[in-house]
């Protein structure tokens, strides 16, 4: 704007000057003739400044419907990043949450394998103390058969003369022997009894 009006200023100046001998020579002539033609160069200029500022007006307006294309394409796309911005901190919030649910989860998890390691490992113990308890019983087992054998064998090999010997009131000797062996399996089966 400045450099047009400076244009402006020249051309006044270089008018001015050239018109300054032709009114000299004109007054001598005819002192209103000079006076219209100065008015009739002043017309012109008043013209010439008006056509400069027009076209420094539409120049201006131009410029300012480029600014407001540019300010408008620019608020456009701040509210296209303010949409964007607003999607990322929902999708960001969202992670979170799930992030948070995910390790509320993970949480639960691990409890619940530290729980059911507790439960293996005790359930472990309990095994092997019921192996081992099978094992004792497996062997008092055999050894209350071991005596039960035995008995019926007693049973079985006892004679007539044996129930006679037992019953003699005398010296009452197979009847000793008998109750001592009656004394010998009960206490075997005594030793064999869980709580012992």
């Amino acid at each position: 704007m400045c450099a047009s009006k400076t244009k402006l200023s020249a051309l006044l100046l270089a008018a001015a000057l050239a018109a300054t001998p032709a009114l000299a020579a004109e007054k001598k002539a005819d002192p209103n003739k000079g006076e219209v033609r100065r008015l009739q160069q002043m017309q012109r200029q008043l013209e010439q400044e008006k056509n400069l500022l027009a076209e420094q007006k539409a120049a201006a307006e131009s410029e300012l419907g480029e600014v407001r294309k540019k300010v408008d394409g620019e608020s456009r796309r701040a509210a296209a990043l303010s949409r964007d911005a607003a999607a990322l901190r929902a999708a960001r919030d969202a992670t979170a949450a799930k992030l948070a649910e995910t390790e509320a989860e993970l949480r639960k998890t691990q409890e619940a394998q530290r729980a059911a390691e507790a439960e293996g490992k005790r359930l472990q113990a309990a095994l092997a103390a019921e192996k081992q308890q099978l094992q004792v019983c497996t062997e008092r087992g055999q050894e209350l058969r071991k005596v039960s054998n035995q008995v019926l064998d007693l049973y079985e090999k006892k004679s007539c003369l044996d129930s006679s010997l037992q019953r003699e009131p005398f010296t009452g000797l197979k009847r000793v022997e008998i109750e001592n062996a009656v004394e010998d399996m009960r206490e075997k089966l005594d030793s064999q009894r869980v709580g012992s």
